[in-house]
């Protein structure tokens, strides 16, 4: 019977660790993405990995999808070379992020109020699938589905998509960025 209180304790130990660090990193996310306007036009935080600091800024050059012009930023890090243009399109309930590289496009997107990734929709699609989905790490493309369960402003999923898009990307390929 004591053997059993012990391993009992034990796990309930256990339990409560995995809470508290899942608690505080859940804290330190959210403070990497808790970006603010700044006089209107950049939006700068911090995306707490090796890419460092982002900015981002609205476009001059607008993404085209389905023969329209959307709303388009681009998404800097310190530590990469190519800058990401984010389109935003925006649905009867929610917006959708289309993010593209040169060799990478994701989408982000909102589904009953769960904001998360989701694989790119073929209607949005520029690159071959095979060639963007090579480069996703498949643990974080899981891992993000959902990302914030409240609706939250543009700028607001901007910054958790320049926060989330770090990890998403595959390493070997991250290097490339």
């Amino acid at each position: 019977m004591l053997k059993f209180d012990l391993v009992k304790q034990l796990t309930v130990n256990i339990m409560k660790t995995k809470l508290v660090l899942f608690s505080i990193g859940l804290l330190i996310m959210g403070l990497g993405a808790s970006a603010k306007m700044k006089d209107g036009q950049v939006l700068k935080g911090n995306s707490l990995t090796d890419l460092g600091k982002y900015s981002i800024t609205k476009s001059d050059v607008p993404m085209v999808v389905d023969n329209k012009a959307v709303v388009t930023y681009d998404l800097v890090y310190e530590n990469a070379s190519n800058p990401v243009k984010v389109g935003v399109i925006d649905e009867k309930k929610c917006k959708t992020f289309i993010v593209r590289s040169s060799e990478f496009e994701a989408q982000y997107t909102c589904n009953r109020n769960v904001f998360g990734v989701q694989k790119m929709e073929r209607k949005y699609r520029q690159l071959p699938e095979m060639t963007s989905d090579a480069k996703i790490n498949r643990v974080s493309l899981y891992a993000q589905r959902v990302i914030s369960q409240n609706p939250k402003s543009e700028e607001d999923l901007l910054g958790l998509i320049a926060c989330y898009l770090p990890n998403l990307v595959d390493k070997e390929y991250l290097a490339q960025f």
